[in-house]
This record gives structure tokens, C-alpha cells and sequence, in this order.
């Protein structure tokens, strides 16, 4: 869906939801070999947190990851 634009635009777009619908909160997290990413601050402070970074799905490339963070947030809206 989200294949034609450009890393960058992607990033502007989930950029644009976090700051209408999360506080401006966007966590993007880029480990060895792949990345994650949420909207929102998990708190690492706890296990939760942790938890929630656990559970969320790696993706290789970051226009992928934001790719699906968009998809995601249109199935929400």
C-alpha cells in the first residue's frame, strides 16, 4: 500500500500520526539486524515495557517497519 513513497515520506507521515494522536510520542528502536517501532513510549522502567519491545514484530528494513506502522493505524482509523 505504502510501497511508492519514499523512506523519508513514510517517516514524515508516522510523524504526522504520532504527533495528531500519540503526543508526539514515536518509538523506533534499531537493533544488529533488524527494527522495530511503536507509537507511544513504552516504560522501561518495567517489566511491561520490556515485554512490549519483546512481543513487537522485527522487520530488516525501516521503510518496512514504518510501512506497517501506517497500515496498522489505518485499520485503526
Amino acid at each position: 500500500m505504502f510501497k511508492e513513497f519514499t523512506t523519508r515520506e513514510l517517516l514524515s507521515l508516522v510523524e504526522g500520526i504520532a504527533n495528531e494522536k500519540y503526543d508526539g510520542h514515536l518509538t523506533l528502536l534499531k537493533f544488529t539486524t533488524h527494527w522495530k517501532g511503536m507509537f507511544g513510549t513504552p516504560d522501561l522502567d518495567t517489566g511491561e515495557g520490556r515485554e512490549i519491545i519483546e512481543n513487537l514484530p522485527k522487520y530488516s528494513l525501516l521503510s518496512r517497519l514504518l510501512s506497517a506502522m501506517l497500515e496498522q493505524e489505518n485499520e485503526i482509523i
